[in-house]
């Protein structure tokens, strides 16, 4: 009997020593022990140190296209916009970059995992997460198990970021592998060996600001698997509202202007008449300039014909408040354009931008989605619907795409950003870069009149002119390289 454990013992040793020789080992510096192993982890966690490893990633699965992504019907085909001799070529060049970024997002992506109900262990299945170089318990680690056996043994194991130990060795349990990526626990007491998996804890070595570490649970043949978050801990950005909350302090108004300068200044009164005393910050790049500066409004001045989203990015780059209102320079505030609603849809709900209706068109929603195509690149789907309505909130529909009238957080607006590539027209391209990162809803009751103005000189640049080669092809081909979509579908 003593021999077949001294067999099984090994056994699992040698498994373990596979394991780690197969893993790359992370080793970290420990400090003196100083009154135990308690006192000695309680001051690894508060100054922990290890040394960057560059961890292989695999290659990763080509995705399984989705049936409804089908670009043989009426759909917008962006890769018809490259010329037949370059398609292999720029073909060639997006799947490298795709396969990059693939590996590169790759360790903040969710792992599928099975819980089976037949496993008598005890895990945490999420919530355990630990800040780089840092030290925390695993809790909820226990094996249910009503049957007597002459010897217990566990064994665990991390996959890239991390290692394992204990904070301290009780006595009745044989613990190896400490410090190492597999740590195997034997006892004859089921009873100690719980007690023992209470202060197992895991060692972040491997830095990275937002990436999950698998660490695999196992006894006799059964295996769990979970998760824990290297995470680090971010500093909230907040603004002060005053102590009379004042919309002024809250709220700026940007615009972007070319070629119009009778509408913008159309709108600039327009608003004084409301909000007397609110910012407007303006983006031009018009010539001959017209002087537009005054009190509370910033006038910027960019190289003629800069475009449409860079001046976009220069407005926003210049607000210092919470949230910003972006309209249209042809716009023109009325009695119905009430930004105190948006500001309450915002300060009350986790919605990102909120917009109203424009002119006496019906309030604007589309529902949007990415569907997973093939080889060429995925189908980006839209219909007139929306998603459902916001809590509280049953005038405003969710949906990922509105019209040029919103009202958004500055900061996380700010982190999407406007493609300066659409310099002449452009609008669904912000919201295909805002899916997934900005929660948005569509609102009735706020609403903002709509002069539309269009010379001649201002048409021939709103439709590509001033830009080298065909405009509409340059930003389809743009859009089926960077954003990898195939083609726009529209039922």
């Amino acid at each position: 009997m003593a021999a077949s454990r001294k067999l099984v013992v090994g056994a699992a040793l040698a498994v373990c020593l596979l394991a780690t020789s197969l893993t790359v080992i992370v080793r970290y510096k420990y400090l003196r022990k100083e009154g135990g192993m308690v006192t000695h982890y309680n001051k690894l966690i508060a100054s922990s140190r290890h040394l960057l490893q560059k961890q292989p990633v695999p290659q990763l699965d080509n995705q399984v296209a989705d049936s409804r992504c089908d670009c043989t019907g009426k759909a917008l085909v962006f890769a018809d916009a490259i010329p037949k001799h370059e398609k292999e070529d720029v073909l060639k060049r997006k799947k490298i970059e795709l396969l990059k970024y693939r590996k590169r997002t790759e360790s903040t992506r969710e792992t599928l995992l099975f819980a089976n109900g037949s496993v008598p262990l005890s895990y945490p299945t999420q919530g355990v997460t630990v800040v780089p170089e840092g030290v925390i318990e695993i809790p909820g680690l226990e094996v249910v198990d009503n049957s007597e056996n002459k010897e217990y043994q566990v064994q665990l194991n991390t996959s890239h970021y991390g290692v394992l130990d204990v904070t301290e060795t009780l006595s009745e349990v044989q613990v190896d592998g400490r410090r190492t990526t597999c740590l195997v626990m034997r006892s004859s007491s089921l009873v100690v060996l719980n007690r023992q998996l209470r202060i197992v804890v895991y060692v972040n070595t491997v830095y990275d600001i937002d990436a999950r570490d698998l660490v695999h649970f196992s006894y006799l043949d059964y295996q769990a698997t979970f998760p824990i978050r290297i995470w680090v801990r971010k500093s909230p950005r907040l603004y002060d509202p005053g102590k009379d909350n004042d919309i002024n302090n809250k709220v700026t108004i940007i615009t972007k202007t070319f070629l119009r300068y009778p509408s913008v200044k159309a709108l600039l009164n327009s608003i004084r008449m409301f909000y007397p005393k609110i910012r407007i910050v303006v983006a031009d790049d018009t010539r001959p300039v017209e002087d537009l500066q005054a009190e509370n409004i910033d006038h910027y001045v960019m190289p003629f014909g800069a475009g449409w989203f860079s001046g976009r990015n220069l407005a926003l780059s210049q607000v210092t408040t919470p949230y910003f209102l972006w309209v249209d320079d042809d716009y023109v505030f009325v009695n119905d354009t009430k930004l105190e609603k948006f500001v309450e849809v915002l300060d009350n709900t986790n919605m990102d931008l909120v917009s109203g209706r424009v002119g006496n068109r019906i309030l604007m929603y589309s529902k949007m989605s990415i569907i997973p195509g093939g080889e060429q690149g995925d189908c980006l789907f839209q219909d007139h619907d929306y998603f459902g309505r916001v809590p509280g909130y049953p005038h405003c529909y969710l949906t990922p795409k509105v019209t040029n009238f919103f009202m958004g957080r500055t900061d996380e607006v700010r982190a999407v950003g406007f493609d300066p590539t659409y310099s002449r027209f452009g609008h669904t391209a912000f919201f295909v870069d805002a899916m997934g990162r900005l929660r948005m809803a569509a609102c009735e009751g706020v609403r903002i009149d709509h002069k539309r103005v269009q010379t001649k000189e201002y048409t021939k640049f709103r439709q590509g002119g001033g830009v080298s080669g065909n405009y509409r092809n340059m930003i389809m081909r743009r859009t089926y390289f960077k954003d990898n979509i195939h083609c726009w579908i529209r039922p």
